[in-house]
């Protein structure tokens, strides 16, 4: 190995056989580098199999919200990070179902060939989603507990009927996770684990708006899943962020769709019934009435992207 080293006020190639202590005795790196091994090594995963201890810990996976909304706090927590932790970073297929490990990171899931198999449209939809590096470190169950009514992960799980199972074996449906603005159907101490969708929908969308395309977060998104046989919507399930306290599902516009065919009619008057379930603010992403139209518009979209339609009401 070669280091470059200044000798007499002139640069020189140095050989060196151990460059980390050629850098600390020449004030390259600073002297702590010279316990960096040692550290690394001591450092005991807090879960293994799930099997650990909370006490006064913080669990804590990417961090990408939790160290921004309380980083004086969190700076000087006992925390137990998890990111990294196997266990929580499967994605696997399980009969009709494809589970998801908590820890799980939205770039996993554009590298993940089951996922891309399932969702043609993948980069697409998830390159609106943040950025590169938060899409590297934000996991998916950090994006459901965060509870954030814009979430954009939280909108495309919704709208997948997905259900979360906690460390002690609890199972719980997505929807009914959200009981109030940051107000969670768990305890303190339950750890999701797994989140499990089944595949058996034949159409999926994904549509946001934000002040800029990329690199934000948004104004109003939407998402559906639906089974599409004999021109008929068989069943459909729509999510839809910003428009509400919490991430929000639709239920009675999901069931209205049940049973009707892609027509301007049914997707008119599915609009007005999603007007009835959502109950947006004004702030400064919008007006409560531009989040209104502008999800009316998101929703029409996914037909106009899904099945070529072209409302004539929009």
């Amino acid at each position: 190995r070669a280091c470059e080293k200044i000798v007499n006020g002139e640069l020189s190639i140095v050989n060196e056989d151990k460059p980390l202590d050629f850098s600390l005795k020449n004030e390259i790196v600073p002297p702590y580098f010279s316990e960096i091994k040692e550290k690394l090594v001591d450092i005991n995963h807090p879960i293994n199999n799930l099997q650990f201890t909370i006490n006064n810990s913080k669990i804590v996976a990417g961090g990408t919200d939790l160290y921004v909304q309380k980083h004086e706090e969190m700076v000087k927590a006992n925390a137990a990070h998890i990111l990294f932790d196997d266990e929580l970073r499967k994605i696997s297929e399980t009969g009709r179902q494809v589970e998801i490990g908590a820890s799980v990171v939205v770039t996993d899931l554009l590298e993940s060939d089951i996922i891309n198999q399932i969702f043609p449209n993948l980069y697409r939809h998830l390159k609106l989603v943040s950025s590169t590096p938060i899409r590297n470190m934000a996991t998916i169950a950090g994006n459901l507990v965060n509870a954030s009514p814009i979430g954009d992960m939280t909108s495309w799980f919704l709208a997948l009927d997905a259900e979360i199972q906690f460390d002690n074996g609890r199972v719980l449906p997505l929807k009914d996770f959200y009981l109030g603005y940051k107000t969670l159907a768990k305890t303190e101490a339950e750890i999701i684990k797994t989140i499990r969708f089944k595949k058996d929908f034949t159409h999926f969308n994904f549509e946001k708006v934000c002040k800029r395309k990329y690199l934000d977060i948004a104004s109003v998104n939407t998402s559906i899943s639906l089974k599409f046989e004999d021109n008929i919507i068989k069943w459909a399930h729509v999510s839809a962020g910003g428009v509400a306290p919490i991430p929000l599902y639709l239920p009675k516009t999901s069931e209205f769709l049940g049973g009707r065919q892609v027509s301007d009619q049914s997707i008119s008057e599915a609009n007005e019934i999603l007007q009835t379930e959502i109950s947006p603010i004004s702030d400064v992403r919008g007006s409560s009435e531009y989040k209104r139209l502008l999800l009316r518009q998101l929703f029409a979209a996914h037909f106009v992207e899904l099945f070529g339609a072209e409302p004539h009401f929009v």
